[in-house]
């Protein structure tokens, strides 16, 4: 009798768990289906503009969501470059980069084919390259081993060049006796000894007086970029046995557009790797910090392009754009139009040298040919701020860091000892690529 009791007993709490187990389930369930989806998303800036028109401007873009009650109301913001350029944090603020059009996407996170966008007309981003000009600084009767000094008026960059012009008389006056006496007669060699090294002694002096400093070109302050060795915002791809040293980073888009390098995540979901890569690739839809990590470097890419591209130029057009075959020397160049290497280009220098070239079209080099750099100079010190694209051909070696508005195509066989910083897509092609 207990026994059956007992199993009774056993029955009843059974069905007691089942029935409980049952309306667990169904409230399980219940709360599913009360999820409530995203069904429209909608961009809007400060004050409806449609146009950043100050220097280095932001422009502060919201969304809004339908229904306002929706469960998930996150969303992810990128930018396209279109005729102009700008970046976009995951705040909506955007930045203006570039004169132009651009249009701004914000994609629901809870129904991902759900969008908006946006165009935006960006001006006024040409940085004014003139110098206001300074007071001169009256130093007359210096010796050469005392310090010259005055102030510098509405000054243009913190830097002097001090050139003496005073005394003119002196050499005109030593060069006009020289050129007397050689031109009196008879004279014996002494006298023509004497009239030759008082001419040399006086046009060494003129041209001493000429420059009497050096100028020093100061290197372009990378950030949070110098972090990586190739930086893109649209994507980085690559054919062949390319083989990377140092970081990669894309941002804003997704690992998605990291192609080719058979990524393999971390446990963390922090960054990933490849058998290409010694070193880490980062991307904007991984875990933890990378997304803002990448969203700084990016920022700094820009900040260092605007910068490169802002320096005075020492030498404009020079040999019309055309360095096959020739030897530089520190300094900050300019050309207005496309720039052509076809043979082998010599840098010279030494390894606090810096060289700056700014190129408003778009860079080239041929196929097998080299950037040398002789007297110690560092690849790091070299930047190249380009405009247009760069397009480094086959089995060329590249040197220096490569800061492009647009797309960098290296290709195949060819090398690069520096970095890759572009605002569109980088493509390697059995590419070698070392970070210094």
């Amino acid at each position: 009798m207990n026994t059956f009791r007992r199993f009774k007993i056993s029955k009843i709490l059974t069905l007691i768990l089942s029935i409980g187990l049952l309306f667990a389930i169904m409230g399980c369930t219940e709360d599913a289906d009360n999820s409530i989806p995203v069904t429209g998303i909608t961009i809007q800036s400060a004050g409806d503009a449609t146009t950043i028109t100050t220097h280095g401007g932001t422009l502060q873009l919201t969304t809004t969501l339908t229904p306002t009650d929706a469960t998930n109301k996150l969303v992810t913001w990128s930018v396209t470059d279109g005729t102009g350029s700008a970046i976009i944090s995951q705040d909506g603020v955007l930045s203006a980069v570039a004169n132009g059009t651009v249009t701004v996407k914000v994609v629901s996170q809870s129904t991902s084919t759900l969008n908006a966008e946006k165009v935006i007309t960006i001006s006024n981003q040409v940085t004014d390259n003139s110098a206001p000009l300074a007071e001169a600084i009256s130093a007359a009767n210096v010796n050469l081993n005392e310090t010259m000094t005055g102030t510098l008026a509405n000054q243009f960059v913190p830097s002097v060049q001090w050139v003496m012009v005073a005394d003119q008389t002196t050499y005109t006056t030593a060069i006009a006796a020289a050129q007397l006496t050689l031109s009196e007669a008879p004279l014996t060699d002494t006298e023509v000894t004497d009239a030759v090294d008082t001419l040399a002694i006086a046009t060494q002096a003129f041209n001493d007086s000429k420059l009497n400093g050096t100028k020093v070109v100061e290197a372009i302050d990378l950030g949070v970029a110098d972090d990586f060795v190739i930086l893109s915002k649209t994507g980085v791809a690559t054919t062949g046995t390319t083989s990377v040293t140092g970081n990669i980073g894309v941002s804003p888009v997704s690992a998605t557009y990291i192609t080719g390098f058979g990524l393999i995540m971390d446990s963390g979901n922090e960054f990933s790797t490849s058998s290409l890569v010694t070193g880490q690739i980062f991307a904007s839809d991984y875990a933890v910090d990378t997304p803002t990590y990448l969203t700084t470097a990016i920022a700094d890419v820009m900040i260092a392009y605007n910068d490169g591209a802002s320096r005075t130029a020492d030498y404009t057009q020079l040999y019309t754009g055309d360095l096959s075959g020739k030897t530089l020397t520190s300094a900050v160049y300019m050309w207005s139009n496309d720039v052509l290497i076809s043979t082998d280009l010599t840098l010279d220098g030494s390894s606090t040298d810096v060289f700056i070239f700014q190129i408003a079209g778009t860079l080239n080099m041929a196929a097998n040919v080299k950037v040398t750099l002789t007297g110690g100079i560092l690849p790091e010190n070299i930047f190249w701020v380009v405009a247009g694209t760069v397009a480094i051909e086959a089995g060329a070696e590249f040197q220096g860091v490569i800061i492009s508005m647009t797309n960098v195509s290296m290709n195949t066989g060819s090398s690069i000892t520096g970095m890759i910083y572009a605002q569109t897509s980088i493509s390697l092609d059995a590419t070698t690529v070392v970070k210094p």
